[in-house]
C-alpha cells in the first residue's frame, strides 16, 4: 500500500492510535498505563517517567521516539501494543507512523472542531475516471491503497442499486424503461430527484 506524501494526523494517524493505543494511553485516566497519553501533543512529547531521558515521540526523529521503538521491537516484553491486547499494527500503519514522526509529528484538533476550508483537488494517476471533484478525492484514496475502481455499472443495475438504497424497493418496470430511454447527461440526476421526491423515500427515511 502506497504511503501518502504528507501524513495528516486527523486523517491518517488518529484512527490508528484510537484503535490500537488510546485504550491504555488515551483520555481515560483510570485506564491509562505508565502515565502516558498519546492523544495529546503535550502528553506524547513530554519525558517518560519509566524511561529516563526518553520521550514517546520526538518530532522529526523516529529513531529517538520510544513509542516508535516499541511498535517496531521484536521483544514481546516491550512491544506495543502488548501481546495480551490481541492488537497489532500492520506494516503499513507502522510505516505511516514513522513518516508522520519524520515529518514533524504534528497533532491537530479533532476534525469536528476544525473550521472547513477549501482544499486543493488531489492529483490522480487515472485522470479520465473522475467525473467531478469528489471523484478525485475518492480515486486518490483508492490509488494510495493500491485499489482500482470497479467497472461502471450498466444503467439497469445502477437504477436498481439507487432505488433499493433510497426507497428500499426495486424500481418499477415503468421507471426502468423511462431511465433506459433517457440518454441525456442529466438522466441519473433526474432519477435521483424523482426517487427522493417519492412517497417511498419519505417512508424509508421515517423508519
Amino acid at each position: 500500500m502506497r504511503l501518502p506524501a504528507v501524513v495528516d494526523y486527523n486523517f491518517h494517524i488518529r484512527p490508528v492510535l484510537s484503535d490500537k493505543c488510546f485504550a491504555c494511553h488515551g483520555p481515560d485516566k483510570n485506564a491509562r498505563e505508565a502515565d502516558l497519553r498519546l492523544d495529546t501533543e503535550e502528553g506524547a512529547y513530554k519525558a517518560l517517567k519509566e524511561t529516563a531521558g526518553m520521550h514517546a515521540i520526538v518530532p522529526g526523529h523516529p529513531d529517538q521516539s520510544e513509542a516508535y521503538r516499541r511498535i517496531t521491537s521484536n521483544d514481546e516484553t516491550i512491544r506495543m501494543p502488548p501481546v495480551s491486547s490481541n492488537l497489532t499494527l500492520s506494516d503499513y500503519e507502522v510505516r505511516l507512523i514513522e513518516r508522520w514522526i519524520r515529518q514533524g509529528a504534528e497533532y491537530k484538533p479533532h476534525w469536528a472542531f476544525v473550521p472547513p476550508e477549501k482544499t486543493e483537488i488531489p492529483e490522480v494517476d487515472d485522470d479520465e475516471w473522475p467525473v467531478n471533484e469528489i471523484d478525485h478525492f475518492a480515486l486518490a484514496k483508492m490509488e494510495m491503497m493500491g485499489f482500482k475502481p470497479n467497472p461502471e455499472a450498466d444503467k439497469a443495475h445502477l437504477l436498481r442499486r439507487l432505488s433499493l438504497d433510497l426507497t428500499g424497493l426495486p424500481p418499477t418496470e415503468k421507471q426502468l424503461e423511462h431511465f433506459l430511454a433517457d440518454d441525456s447527461r442529466e438522466a441519473y440526476e433526474r432519477v435521483v430527484d424523482e426517487l427522493i421526491a417519492s412517497k417511498a423515500y419519505g417512508e424509508r427515511m421515517a423508519m
